[in-house]
């Protein structure tokens, strides 16, 4: 069975030579040798065709030697032909005009007619007597021309695509290029836009540390001015036990009881004055100050890109082909087709024309 054409074909006595020959592909591979200097390699090895000996005229097939001695030998009908150098045949072939296809089944008749329902071409012999008696057939050269046109035409679409796919191609190496241009781009303005956070929070560390050293100057302050008005308290309390104890020290009742009031009020008026919270520290030697960074930490977790172009699910405008438009008489051919790169896929457009006056559509 073919796997192209899924064909089933029986190989019966005849061998190999009972299957169709591709003519076609014959006649490309003989041009093409034509045009290359290459040696001719043999038409029946299975796999690396070796270098042909020999060509047979009359099969029209050439054979290294053995490939001659297995399918080609010197006896019955095979021993009237004629065998010719490579270089002789293909000579021989190019000068030679091109044999006429021959029935498959009947070796003797050519080609005439072509069944519709095999889709091969037949002899009268297979129309008489054979399996496609009871089958449609038309004539040969109309199917080859019918054909020809269709292969033409599947061909110029076939063409339009290969074209579309070249343009789509330049389009996606240009898209290349485009995506490393935009990503040094892109890449730039990230490190610019992180830097400008950077920049801001030392623009804020530095105000917070400012803020710290500040308390850190009034704490000091506070607690030296304290020290320096105990300081003073002290030594004036330390002068005054000092005083009393050399009163107390003297003799002179008199003189004692004079100003003994006195110093007993004084004394206690400034055991009073240490006694008001003098001695108790005016600041505390804790900073009362909480960095609240918990709400920036989650949002430098968060910190992610924002997909800003969204597809849209309107298709873009179709793009027209101005070489295939045409105007005649009163009629006009517009020929257009849809934009590469599109993610929407669209069966057809509607065609609106404006009269030029203000009018509404049509």
């Amino acid at each position: 069975t073919c796997p192209q054409c899924h064909r089933s074909l029986v190989l019966d006595e005849r061998g190999l030579r009972g299957f169709p020959r591709n003519r076609l592909l014959e006649g490309v591979i003989d041009r093409y040798q034509q045009g290359r200097a290459a040696a001719l390699r043999c038409q029946l090895c299975e796999k690396a065709p070796k270098e042909a000996a020999v060509m047979c005229e009359q099969c029209d097939v050439f054979y290294c030697d053995p490939c001659r001695l297995r399918c080609h030998p010197p006896r019955g009908p095979l021993a009237k032909h004629r065998l010719v150098p490579p270089a002789q045949g293909r000579v021989s072939r190019r000068l030679s005009p091109r044999k006429i296809s021959t029935c498959t089944d009947h070796e003797l008749e050519n080609h005439s007619m072509y069944c519709v329902q095999c889709k091969s071409p037949v002899c009268y012999q297979c129309l008489e007597e054979g399996k496609h008696s009871s089958h449609e057939v038309k004539a040969l050269g109309a199917m080859w021309k019918l054909h020809k046109s269709q292969l033409s035409q599947a061909l110029n679409g076939l063409s339009d695509r290969a074209k579309e796919a070249k343009e789509f191609l330049v389009q996606l190496r240009n898209m290349v290029q485009q995506i490393q241009e935009n990503s040094v781009e892109f890449e730039a303005c990230l490190v610019a836009q992180c830097d400008a956070l950077i920049d801001a929070l030392n623009r804020r560390k530095a105000q917070l540390l400012s803020r710290v050293n500040k308390e850190h100057e009034h704490k000091l302050k506070v607690v030296r001015d304290q020290i320096s008005h105990c300081t003073v308290k002290l030594r004036q309390t330390t002068g005054l036990m000092e005083y009393c104890l050399e009163v107390i020290k003297e003799n002179d009742p008199s003189g004692f009881l004079q100003i003994s009031d006195a110093l007993i009020r004084r004394v206690h008026m400034t055991e009073d004055q240490w006694g008001k919270g003098t001695l108790t520290p005016r600041m505390t030697t804790d900073f009362d100050l909480n960095l609240d960074n918990a709400p920036l930490l989650q949002s430098i977790h968060q910190l992610d890109f924002v997909q800003m172009k969204v597809s849209s699910p309107v298709p873009a405008p179709p793009i027209l082909q101005l070489e295939e438009c045409c105007t005649h008489n009163n009629s006009a051919t517009l020929s257009w087709k849809q934009p590469p790169l599109s993610s929407v896929q669209v069966e057809g457009y509607i065609l609106e024309l404006d009269d030029g006056n203000g009018g509404q559509f049509r």
